[in-house]
């Protein structure tokens, strides 16, 4: 199994690159924190890419999915969203997605380097959901979720406009043991940029 647990408002078709054999998870709209752990309970595989949102439920969690996976790469990852977005802007969001959700979206995905491209039904409901979820989550760092049984892999984009770059040095503090790379690139990095680091040396 590669698995690729997308960020908010991650749509399959807004990543553009995503290959097809891949399965593929987008928080909230697919299942929330919890869904996604009860989705997994059962299931293993090789390669496991996290992404914004994703990446910071994989971290979260990081004790259940290295047991699952061999490979972890999180990419454009955090502690805590609102250590670097403003609670104020979330909020701005989440008014704003009761009125014109398509606006909301779009605009984030532009600001994201994706393409702004959105499902033909747009769940508000599970959208608002992840952003209030983004409000408050954090990682609470304790000896079991800074444990790694598996490769692990922090990658940022230099010109991130959603998460800055700090965010993959202030990861490194509390996971040491992960190789960590800033590359050329905004908050989603494209998958053709981040494969490279697929099975590299330990």
């Amino acid at each position: 199994m590669k698995l690729f647990i997308s960020g908010w408002a991650g749509f399959r078709e807004a990543l553009e690159d995503i290959p097809e054999d891949w399965d593929f998870i987008c928080p909230f709209i697919d299942f929330n924190e919890e869904g996604i752990l009860d989705f997994l309970k059962d299931k293993s595989g090789d390669i496991l890419v996290g992404w914004s949102t994703g990446g910071h439920i994989v971290l979260k969690n990081l004790d259940f999915f290295s047991d699952k996976f061999s490979e972890i790469l999180i990419i454009a990852g955090f502690k805590k969203f609102t250590q670097y977005v403003s609670p104020r802007i979330l909020k701005k969001m989440i008014q704003k997605m009761q009125i014109e959700p398509e606006i909301v979206i779009k605009d984030f995905l532009t600001n994201a380097g994706c393409a702004p491209i959105l499902p033909k039904k747009i769940d508000n409901i599970s959208l608002i959901n992840g952003l209030n979820f983004l409000l408050t989550s954090d990682i609470h760092i304790n000896k079991s979720n800074r444990q790694v049984n598996c490769e692990l892999i922090l990658i940022h984009g230099k010109k991130d406009k959603i998460i800055p770059p700090q965010a993959v040095y202030d990861l490194r503090e509390f996971y040491p043991q992960a190789k960590t790379y800033l590359i050329d690139g905004e908050h989603w990095l494209t998958f053709k940029k981040i494969e490279k680091f697929f099975y590299m040396p330990r």
